[in-house]
């Protein structure tokens, strides 16, 4: 495609090109207060990763973090979610965030290019109206990674751990639950993981094993090699 076709589609597609060339701005409607606002997208056709952590934390080329934009935030009523989370709330649970968030919101923005500082804001809003709506484990464990990995980023050691104490709980909730997984595999993995990050070596290699011997093992040869690795390194 060229670049002036892929130029017209994102017009096309509601975007908005910004300086930035990995990130681009779309309209939207927040679902509690209806209002329309912008929120900023990144163009993964763009990057490129230049190292890939343990625990799925990714750096790309050019200091860009593509996790900073997955939260979406809306800066009339100050509801926020992840972007696969958005639209997922109930009418009882709007009237919660209008009562709980918007009474005592100041209106920001959040559109545009994100520090550090400007994500783990709306991650944090994030994750209090995710406590708000009652959202499945799997969410919050997901939430409280990458508030990790901002923390991370910051070099700030103690609310890394804090996070990563918390997404490990939030993920074995969600494995003891009653809902299915298509990647169960990912998710005891994660378990493993983050249980070695946090120093508790009998319970990693607990989890290790779990993955190694787990019937969809084959069709999980990353993580499954993952695995092994933790489940070495351990050993040794």
């Amino acid at each position: 495609m060229s670049m002036l076709k892929y130029l017209i589609g994102l017009m096309l597609d509601g975007g908005v090109i910004l300086g930035n060339k990995y990130l681009y701005d779309k309209k939207t409607v927040c679902p509690v207060c209806k209002k329309e606002f912008t929120y900023t997208k990144v163009r993964s056709s763009q990057l490129k990763v230049e190292e890939r952590e343990r625990d799925f934390y990714t750096k790309y080329k050019d200091g860009i973090n593509p996790f900073f934009y997955e939260v979406i935030v809306c800066p009339n009523c100050g509801y926020a979610a992840l972007e696969s989370e958005f639209d997922r709330i109930t009418n009882d649970k709007k009237e919660k965030i209008l009562s709980l968030v918007t009474a005592k919101w100041v209106k920001r923005e959040f559109s545009g290019e994100r520090t550090p500082q400007k994500a783990l804001e709306a991650y944090l809003l994030a994750l209090y109206c995710s406590q708000i709506k009652e959202d499945k484990p799997i969410v919050f464990a997901k939430t409280c990674l990458r508030i990790a990995w901002i923390y991370r980023i910051l070099n700030d050691k103690v609310n890394e751990e804090k996070y990563l104490k918390y997404a490990l709980d939030s993920y074995i909730k969600a494995y003891s639950g009653s809902d299915i997984y298509e990647e169960e595999v990912l998710l005891i993995y994660m378990i493993a993981e983050l249980n070695r990050m946090l120093g508790n070596r009998e319970e990693a290699l607990k989890w290790y094993n779990k993955v190694i011997n787990h019937p969809d093992r084959s069709r999980y040869n990353l993580i499954v090699n993952l695995a092994r690795d933790g489940w070495q390194s351990l050993k040794e």
